[in-house]
């Protein structure tokens, strides 16, 4: 009996997805073609946001100055870090948005990690 809960946990590890490769590439399914054919369509981006090894997205809320400043990090961001400031500040309205070059980092003002989320799985990262 033990030997089959072992080998049911390794059939369930190997079911668990690898980590990413340097493919900028996503699927999203429009509107406009969803309605038209089944297939989703394919769409190109200057930059990759990694997802951690539990496949969550890597967004962060970070609290400073005595709980009073809210920072929403986003980190492990490959490639053109400044599109992808552009294409979130038009999601996010126009947020003051910093870019860490040497952590490869987002800093957005304010505690918008739910929407910076939502933004980021409607892209398909």
């Amino acid at each position: 009996m033990f030997c089959a809960i072992s080998s049911r946990r390794l059939q369930l590890a190997r079911v668990v997805p690898g980590t990413f490769g340097r493919a900028y590439e996503s699927t999203l399914a429009a509107a406009d073609t969803a309605a038209a054919s089944s297939s989703p369509q394919l769409v190109t981006y200057p930059y990759f946001v990694h997802r951690t090894r539990f496949q969550s997205l890597p967004v962060y809320t970070d609290i400073k100055n005595g709980k009073t400043r809210k920072l929403t990090i986003v980190r492990r961001v490959e490639g053109d870090l400044e599109a992808l400031r552009a294409d979130m500040s038009k999601a996010l309205s126009d947020s003051s948005i910093q870019i860490k070059k040497a952590s490869q980092q987002l800093v957005i003002k304010g505690e918008r990690s739910d929407e910076v989320r939502a933004w980021l799985t409607r892209s398909g990262f």
